[in-house]
This record gives structure tokens, C-alpha cells and sequence, in this order.
């Protein structure tokens, strides 16, 4: 079984087909269209299991408002719900792909793909500001909370923090990769319009 379509194949295909040829068009058309739903379902996936982690935190967190024993641990969970509310509104307002119209012709649906690898690359060079700070006041908060709480393990929630604040910057790190690979397929899509 054949994988989808790459953008590599977009452009051999479209430097390959004679000009005025219809039947290229409509292959280059079906192109886009494996394309644009491939994007479609990747973005799908990714926000789906974002989704299910923002909706495991708000339980965890949720829990610990309850059940941790000082005000500002307390605090700091329900900051962390918030941060996760927030990030997965964010997502869905910024990052939902939606489906390529059936009546788009060729250069419309380049187009339209276009546009939706513009959404994703500016989603994951934002990371920063959609994805990760939001989770920052909770997480200085809880980490606050034990350090008061517990100066005892000042050391290990040192040691915790500096892991956590490096776990955020290669979630960050990850984010703009991507969009500089999402970037690329811009930059060959563009080259075909």
C-alpha cells in the first residue's frame, strides 16, 4: 500500500504534464485533495489527543484542589486547569483544519491547502504563546506551593523545576521545526501556483 502523496510528488507531477493538458489537472486536483485531507486528518489526530491530555490534567488537577493541603497548592491546580482550558480553546480556535471544499478547482484548492499549511506552520511557531505559557503561572504556583511546602526537598524540586522548564523548551524547540518544515511545503506549493 502506497503512502499519501508528498509534496515531491505534486511538483514531479506538475513539471511532468504537458501544458493545456486536462487529465494532468485532474490528477494534480486528486493531488491536492489526498493532500489537503491528509492534513486534515493529522491535524484531527494531534488535536484529538491534545484534547484527551488538556481533559486528563483538568481531572488530575481538579482532584488535587480537593485533596493537596495548603491554599497555595490549591491555587496553583486550579491555575493549571485554567492553563489547560485555555490552551486547548486556542488550539481549536487556531489550529482546526477544516475540510477542503468538493466544488474548488485546481488553483482555489492549491489555495485553500495553502492557507491551511499557513494556519498550522503560524500554530506551531506560536507555541510559545498559545501552548506554553498558559501553562506557566500554574506550574511556578505548584512548584511555589512544595518548595514552601516541603523545604526539606528543596533540592529535588530544584531539580525538578530545571527538568520541567527543559521539557518546555524542547516542546518549543519541537514546535519550530515543525512550522520550518510546514514552511517548505509552503515554499514548494508556491512555486507550483
Amino acid at each position: 500500500m502506497t503512502g499519501p502523496p508528498d509534496d515531491c510528488d505534486l511538483q514531479a507531477l506538475w513539471q511532468s504534464q504537458p501544458p493545456g493538458n486536462d487529465g494532468g489537472t485532474v490528477i494534480a486536483l486528486n493531488l491536492i485533495r489526498q493532500l489537503a485531507e491528509e492534513l486534515e486528518h493529522r491535524v484531527a489526530r494531534r488535536n484529538r489527543r491534545e484534547y484527551i491530555a488538556a481533559a486528563i490534567a483538568v481531572a488530575v488537577f481538579g482532584w488535587q484542589m480537593f485533596a493537596l493541603p495548603s491554599l497555595l497548592l490549591r491555587i496553583g491546580a486550579g491555575l493549571c486547569i485554567v492553563g489547560a482550558i485555555a490552551i486547548v480553546y486556542m488550539l481549536h480556535r487556531l489550529g482546526t483544519a477544516p475540510m477542503l471544499p468538493s466544488e474548488l478547482a485546481l488553483t482555489s484548492a492549491l489555495e485553500f491547502h495553502r492557507v491551511q499549511l499557513e494556519r498550522q506552520r503560524d500554530l506551531h511557531r506560536n507555541a510559545l504563546s498559545w501552548y506554553l505559557l498558559p501553562a506557566v503561572p500554574g506550574v511556578l504556583v505548584l512548584a511555589v506551593g512544595h518548595f514552601l511546602a516541603q523545604p526539606e526537598r528543596r533540592s529535588q524540586l530544584i531539580v525538578l523545576s530545571v527538568v520541567m522548564f527543559l521539557f518546555m523548551v524542547g516542546i518549543y524547540v519541537l514546535n519550530r521545526r515543525k512550522a520550518a518544515r510546514i514552511q517548505r511545503q509552503i515554499d514548494r506549493l508556491k512555486e507550483n501556483l
